[in-house]
């Protein structure tokens, strides 16, 4: 008897221990590390011109109202020139020619641009325009950074 009690306080004890190793909570994974600071801002694009639109006006947002490249000989032309991208300084310039080569006008304008932006130049005349063909060329910083072709007709 005193054997059987044996047994069974054994066996009684090996399902505690087996039970008890069962219920056991498991211990959660540590938080994973966090830095102090937060995640730095993407940096803005790099500064470029992204097109040259000619017009007869403009918008409240110095953009062409209606894109053309063909104008009478009273109207004024309007360039607009569209970029992207941030800067502390940066100068656009444009210079109008017709035909040949020979100068119209240059014009320049600082910017400090923090994001897409239109600058305006335009040309316009008292008298006629001459007929015949013309173009502008945008730079940037003195660097050719796009050109359109129109006509006077």
């Amino acid at each position: 008897m005193i054997r059987s009690r044996r047994i069974v306080w054994a066996a009684g004890l090996g399902l505690l221990v087996i039970g008890t190793a069962s219920c056991k909570k498991k211990e959660p994974p540590p938080p994973a590390e966090t830095s102090a600071a937060p995640a730095p801002a993407p940096a803005p694009p790099a500064f470029a011109v992204q097109g040259v639109e000619l017009g007869k006006s403009i918008d409240a947002d110095k953009k062409v109202s209606t894109p053309t490249t063909t104008f009478g000989r009273k109207d004024t032309i309007y360039a607009s020139v569209t970029t992207e991208g941030a800067a502390p300084s940066k100068t656009l310039s444009a210079k109008w020619t017709f035909q040949d080569g020979q100068a119209v006008k240059e014009q320049s304008e600082s910017i400090a641009p923090t994001g897409p932006a239109a600058t305006e130049f335009h040309i316009s005349k008292k008298g006629l325009w001459p007929v015949g063909k013309y173009k502008v060329e945008v730079s940037v910083d003195g660097s050719p950074a796009g050109s359109k072709d129109f006509e006077i007709k």
